[in-house]
């Protein structure tokens, strides 16, 4: 098995709500690391599909919604229905406090310091509110 991990995998047993291609899903993850998580799923989606994972912060935050976009980076096809999943990379956060978003980026990427500069911010419309968008380390901002 090729090892090429270069990031700490922590055990995340957890449902997962996430977003492919407009359909909502929800599975079980197993592992989390500072570059993304692994989830099960019986058929999951051709790698580089975009997916749009939806997640809720802890009580001590709020209990604050925040959703990450990754894409599929790789997949497991493996026989056994246990084994079968996706791995997902983390490419961007987006949530309606800058302070979640700082949460985030310090409790989940502990190696990277958070950076003003990969901060957008954009008003929303139907909430009446701002939106935050990170750009995580390693996301290329592509015309």
């Amino acid at each position: 098995m090729d090892n090429k991990r270069s990031s700490e995998r922590l055990p995340m047993f957890k449902v997962i709500r996430y977003n492919v291609e407009g359909r909502e899903y929800a599975d079980l993850s197993t592992n989390i690391s500072d570059r993304g998580i692994f989830i099960k799923s019986f058929a999951p989606p051709p790698i580089d599909t975009a997916v749009v994972l939806t997640v809720t912060l802890p009580e001590r935050w709020g209990n604050q919604p925040m959703k990450i976009v990754g894409r599929v980076a790789w997949t497991n096809e493996d026989p056994d229905p246990h084994k079968r999943g996706m791995g997902i990379e983390f490419m961007s956060v987006f949530a309606n406090s800058l302070p979640i978003i700082e949460y985030f980026v310090s409790e989940v990427y502990p190696k990277s310091r958070f950076a003003p500069d990969r901060v957008e911010s954009r008003q929303d419309a139907d909430s009446q509110g701002t939106t935050y968008h990170y750009r995580l380390e390693g996301e290329e901002s592509e015309g």
